[in-house]
């Protein structure tokens, strides 16, 4: 098919002149108005685009996405292998070796001599005298575990004078759920720190330990366990409320298939959790005060500026994923972010200086005042960049200036926040397995049990005593004992 365009008019008059002249003039403003619609529709659709390829190309190096949802093919390259040295594998001489450890004499349950009955020469051994310098090899192996039983018969006695049966009570510190303290303890530390389901632990504790419980029991044994730690959660929550500093982050997690939110604030001694129904400033207040006084490492999520930004300190490990994340983006924004992320590797060049006691703090302030120049250099011109992400990103990051810096000149700051992250990857892993929690008092029970078990470890105590010894007070209607190491 052939488009043929119609010839253009011819004017016999001036009037009729003038009629096409001004009719192609308004047709020639319409075009251009046309023109300038299409070319901002076109920039449009472009940045879209563009926003829309920088999506599909986020993964754990350029976002806060987790490093597990990286598909195969965007995995971070690894350095191509180096050629064979010609070695034998294993330890090479001079490496030093690692044994297993002997277990200490007062953990041997038996031993057992092994004497030589003859001489390479063929001489047999009469007796023996003249053995020295035994070798000791030990043999470790499991028990068969059968769970203890304990009855207690609960006599009723009839009363010679009114006739009356009086049945006597329980003494006081018997469950009267039939389930001791190490029993509760085991469930609920199978659950919370091994990750076994509800029928997983159905069928260990019957294997190995022959004892039968149903799946409903589980979840009430776990349900008193949150009760009887209870206590001690409530002192964590207030001693870290109290800490001078703190790692503060939060992950998704699903209560009845509803979207809540897991939130964590650490210290070197503590971590409190706490599961929230949303990511703002109200479920921030369960976590801590909103006149928390202390020094507080986060990422840039909006509820954290309740915080004043000179007792904040933001992650800069966020911050070089920011960068890496508009590098990625490709265009005006490559440029500002290689700038923002080489200055990043001086800062904790210099921070890791510090760290290792190789320079002090003053020394430290000093070497940073170049970097601190040439960052704010750096924001500033990406703050009117054309790319909307490195110009919002440069202009939130000028707005919280002091926070990016507080590490410098604050003890007990760090320039991270990895410390929270490293806390919530065990409450990630459980979530995955079991999928979330179907009800308030199953949330409770998993925000309490990683605060007990998260802060056993960095206390160094042994958290299943502990937990039985939490269960006994129960019984007896006592607070449990205080969570420090013996």
């Amino acid at each position: 098919m052939v488009v043929t365009t119609p010839p253009p008019p011819v004017a016999r008059t001036l009037e009729e002149a003038n009629e096409i002249i001004a009719r192609q003039h308004w047709e020639i403003v319409a075009l251009r108005e046309e023109n300038a619609a299409l070319k901002e529709r076109v920039a449009a659709l472009e940045a879209r685009v563009a926003e829309l390829v920088a999506l599909l190309a986020q993964n754990s190096t350029n976002s806060s996405r987790p490093p597990s949802t990286d598909p195969p093919w965007s995995k971070p390259k690894r350095k191509p292998p180096e050629p064979p040295s010609g070695r034998k594998p294993g330890g090479q001489p001079g490496h030093e070796g690692h044994a297993r450890e002997a277990v200490p004499p007062e953990r041997v349950t038996g031993t057992n001599d092994v004497y030589p009955e003859r001489c390479e020469c063929g001489y047999e051994f009469e007796d023996h005298e003249g053995c020295e310098d035994a070798y000791v090899h030990q043999v470790i192996d499991l028990p068969p575990v059968q769970a203890q039983v304990t009855n207690w018969r609960v006599w009723n006695q009839k009363c010679p004078r009114c006739g009356r049966r009086t049945r006597a009570e329980l003494p006081v510190g018997v469950p009267e759920d039939g389930k001791g303290a190490r029993l509760k303890a085991a469930v609920a530390l199978l659950t919370a720190k091994y990750h076994v389901s509800r029928l997983g632990l159905v069928a260990v504790l019957h294997d190995l330990f022959d004892v039968d419980m149903s799946a409903g029991a589980v979840q009430k044994t776990c349900e008193r366990v949150s009760a009887a730690v209870a206590p001690t959660v409530e002192a964590i929550r207030q001693e870290v409320a109290l800490a001078p500093a703190a790692h503060a982050d939060e992950t998704g997690w699903r209560q009845q298939r509803k979207r809540s939110w897991l939130w964590t604030a650490t210290t070197p001694l503590a971590a409190y959790f706490v599961l929230a129904k949303s990511r703002g400033r109200d479920a921030l207040a369960l976590l801590l005060p909103v006149d928390y006084a202390g020094f507080l490492h986060v990422d840039r999520w909006r509820p954290y500026e309740v915080y004043d930004a000179r007792h904040r300190q933001i992650c800069h490990s966020h911050l070089r994923r920011d960068f890496q994340g508009v590098i990625d983006r490709g265009g005006d924004a490559k440029h500002f972010g290689e700038w923002l992320l080489a200055e990043s590797n001086r800062l904790f060049h210099i921070w890791h200086a510090f760290d290792r006691g190789e320079i002090t703090r003053v020394e430290m302030i000093r070497a940073m005042r170049p970097v601190q120049m040439r960052w704010g250099r750096a924001l500033a011109r990406a703050a009117d960049s054309a790319d909307r992400k490195m110009r919002a990103l440069a202009r939130d990051l000028i707005r919280q200036w002091p926070a990016i810096w507080t590490f410098v000149y604050v003890d007990g700051v760090e320039p991270s926040n990895n410390d929270a992250e490293r806390a919530l990857r065990p409450a990630v892993l459980w979530r995955k397995g079991s999928f979330g929690t179907q009800s308030d008092a199953g949330s409770a029970f998993v925000a309490r049990m990683l605060t007990v078990i998260e802060t056993a470890r960095r206390r160094g105590v042994h958290v299943l005593d502990w937990l039985e010894q939490a269960c006994r007070a129960a019984n007896l209607g006592i607070a449990p004992p205080p969570l420090l190491s013996g």
